[in-house]
């Protein structure tokens, strides 16, 4: 008897453990403004191409010139110019601090804190964090959001990437 109800117990323990994951998983699909503006700025500064999915229509440009390609390439540039590929210009980002100033159902303004450093593979920057190797820089940045098809998308002029250049 005492087996069964064991065996109960356990089978009682993995049902709510799939259930608790499954409204986790739930939980972290929903889209926020402060996890767009993080995710973006994540994007951003490891150069990464997918930071296009996080911009609003305005600020993407047309599909000749998009604002994003354009600021990968000056980066591309800028790394062959020093003698470095464009790994040595990523930058990794930690001890993200946010704080919303404004909000409503359509615009969002975000206040991000942080610091970044070098992160030619993603394991670079915890191992250089380590043994004190490279710099780290603070950043902070104010990040306007609007919501664009029912999504949050950055608009305005973050960390100075524009459609003049």
């Amino acid at each position: 008897m005492a087996t069964r109800s064991n065996n109960s117990a356990w089978i009682l323990v993995v049902v709510l453990a799939v259930c608790l994951q499954v409204a986790f998983v739930f939980a972290d699909c929903k889209q926020t403004a402060t996890g767009t503006a993080i995710n973006f700025s994540r994007a951003y500064f490891l150069l990464d191409a997918d930071m296009e999915k996080y911009v609003c229509n305005e600020l993407a440009g047309d599909e000749d010139e998009p604002v994003v390609a354009a600021y990968l390439q000056t980066m591309t540039d800028e790394a062959n110019a020093r003698g470095f590929g464009t790994g040595m210009m990523k930058q990794a980002i930690t001890h993200v601090e946010t704080e919303t100033l404004a909000q409503d159902p359509e615009s969002a303004t975000i206040h991000l804190k942080g610091r970044h450093r070098t992160c030619v593979h993603p394991v670079f920057a915890y191992v250089a964090s380590l043994f004190r190797l490279g710099q780290t820089h603070e950043f902070e940045a104010t990040l306007e959001l609007i919501k664009e098809e029912g999504k949050w998308k950055v608009c305005g002029n973050p960390y100075g990437l524009s459609m003049d250049g």
